[in-house]
């Protein structure tokens, strides 16, 4: 009598919505494609976890029900249990380099065993497209390692022999390729305000000309038609050093009172992060756009502790002028970039070709060390602020340096014998400037101070240099906030750390995902948070995370018991018009 009394109490509450829908119980049955139980909901929203079913029709969350609502006779397969463990909107990567991995597949495994179902790419405005015709080949060099190379299938030559893209050409080429590509991830771009500007001026120094400006802003407009989530800035890098102030929200003209966020990497993060943060804030708030600072992190010693303290402010500040502003950064104190970028500005100026030239100068060198020697506000002096036993080749290919990658420069200077400055000089000449670096340069206690603001979104930074090894978290930032910050260490709260990774930066560019409640994607994660395991480290970072028992993208299972398959349920996510 019990028994049948709990199932009429199932009966009744599962076939509500069939009720209201005026369909036949078995029609609800047959139209439900899982059903979620046993789980605590942590919805994306910063509230609490709460018991729960979640009920999945055609890839969309069909509603949430009270935990006794499961139908009669549903087939079991089509039940996931979920044990007890948390049920989470997929985590979002707002921050990410794959822009050539997203057209071959060949990160989706990876994203999705660490519970990662959306990414925006194109980020610190080096996106792969819009590249054009003229300067194409020079900028995929220079793109290529932060992004890797371009899969040969989508690489041609004109006849003179010189490399050009026709999926990258154009914004919306790329998009086209990107759609026709069955991905277990929905992936985004960005538009890369450098990569716009190489395309219509090349690594040329100086202000743009009057039929410079209107291609920028062409090749602007068009990338926003085609679906750019927003614009990439990268002030740090050749090209986008050469703007101003003024030169910024000229070129970003297009954007002016839209609702089309502009995210960016700093001019610097050292010395100069107070200047370099009131510069963008004063981008945004002459174009009345909204404003999303990229990888938030205090760079030197010297500055761990008290730059965070004023950066927040400023933040606090420009939201009661009226800028809407958020920020991001990632689980790690180490970063990831281009060995290039350890050379000021204007050593970087014409692109690879200059720079080498310029580098096999005695006489410059002598000067340029100079430079590196002392600190600086004019850029980020990488070298003054961690030093280069801090400062580490992680992907090198020449004959000469390939056995040294995962080396410091200090090391492989000891190795031979040399002045780490000439070491660092002849590295880059003979990777022809293909090299990237690890560098550890932020303290915990400023990581932790920042992702605690209310405004802090947890993002990977994850860069694919060809060759070498990669940062760990291209396979694990995402849970390793989870084991580290709410289970060891009990930081945050399940449902702080999911907002972090799901609402939160879903809001910033306007996604739909990100959140679980009624009619929005069936993109899902269910783990147990003691099972969760993350592997990847810096001696052996390819290794995925384990413990996710399912991670569902648009309904279909991704991932099953830490097994996983291409489900091709990804959608390309466009910007709403």
């Amino acid at each position: 009598r019990i028994r049948r009394r709990k199932t009429d109490v199932r009966r009744a509450s599962v076939l509500r919505w069939g009720e209201e829908k005026n369909v036949d119980k078995k029609q609800v049955i047959a139209m439900t494609d899982y059903i979620i139980i046993n789980g605590l909901i942590v919805n994306g929203k910063n509230e609490p976890p709460f018991s729960g079913n979640v009920v999945i029709e055609n890839g969309v969350i069909r509603e949430i029900t009270k935990p006794e609502a499961i139908p009669e006779n549903f087939p079991p397969e089509r039940i996931l249990d979920a044990k007890g463990g948390y049920v989470t909107p997929g985590f979002i990567d707002i921050h990410r380099h794959g822009d050539w991995k997203a057209l071959c597949g060949g990160d989706d495994e990876l994203l999705n065993r660490q519970g990662i179902t959306s990414v925006v790419n194109g980020n610190c405005g080096l996106s792969v497209a819009p590249v054009g015709k003229k300067y194409a080949g020079e900028i995929l060099d220079f793109l290529s390692s932060v992004t890797g190379d371009l899969p040969g299938e989508y690489l041609e030559e004109d006849r003179e022999g010189k490399r050009f893209c026709p999926a990258a050409e154009s914004f919306a080429s790329y998009m086209d390729a990107l759609a026709a590509t069955k991905r277990s991830v929905n992936t985004g771009m960005l538009a890369g305000n450098g990569t716009i500007r190489a395309a219509a001026a090349g690594y040329a120094p100086g202000r743009l000309t009057k039929e410079e400006l209107h291609l920028v802003w062409k090749n602007l407009e068009e990338s926003l038609s085609a679906g750019a989530l927003g614009v990439s800035l990268g002030v740090a890098y050749a090209p986008e050093f050469e703007y101003d102030v003024q030169g910024f929200t000229e070129a970003l003209m297009p954007l002016k009172n839209a609702d089309i966020p502009i995210t960016t990497h700093v001019r610097s993060e050292g010395d100069g992060f107070v200047e370099s943060v009131r510069e963008v804030i004063q981008v945004a708030k002459s174009l009345h756009i909204p404003l999303h600072v990229s990888h938030v992190k205090c760079i030197g010693k010297k500055n761990w502790g008290v730059r965070r303290r004023e950066i927040l402010e400023l933040f606090r500040q420009a939201r009661e002028e009226g800028v809407s502003l958020d920020f991001d950064l990632y689980p790690y104190l180490t970063g990831s970039t281009q060995l290039v970028h350890l050379l000021p500005p204007e050593s970087q100026e014409g692109g690879a070709e200059a720079i080498l030239e310029r580098l096999q100068d005695s006489v410059y060198r002598w000067h340029l060390t100079q430079i590196l020697r002392k600190p600086s506000r004019h850029f980020e002096n990488i070298v003054e602020l961690a030093g280069f036993d801090q400062i580490y080749a992680s992907t090198l290919h020449s004959e000469e340096y390939k056995e040294m990658t995962g080396k410091s420069i200090a090391e492989i200077a000891k190795i031979r014998k040399e002045d780490p400055y000439d070491t660092l000089y002849d590295i880059l000449i003979a990777e022809k400037c293909q090299a990237t670096m690890l560098d550890t340069i932020a303290s915990e206690e400023d990581m932790l101070h920042f992702l605690k603001d209310p405004y802090a979104n947890v993002i990977s930074d994850a860069t694919y240099p060809t060759g070498g090894k990669y940062h760990p978290r291209v396979y694990a930032a995402f849970p390793k906030v989870l084991v580290d910050y709410v289970r060891e260490k009990k930081i945050f709260s399940i449902e702080e750390a999911v907002y972090k990774m799901t609402g939160k930066p879903a809001q910033v560019l306007n996604l739909e995902q990100g959140i679980l409640e009624k009619g929005r994607p069936a993109d899902i994660n269910i783990f147990r948070l003691e099972n969760m395991k993350v592997p990847a480290d810096f001696d052996n970072p390819a290794q995925f995370c384990r413990g996710f028992d399912y991670v569902l993208v648009g309904g279909e299972a991704a991932v099953k018991n830490d097994c996983w398959k291409n489900t091709g349920s990804g959608k390309l996510l466009r910007r709403k018009k």
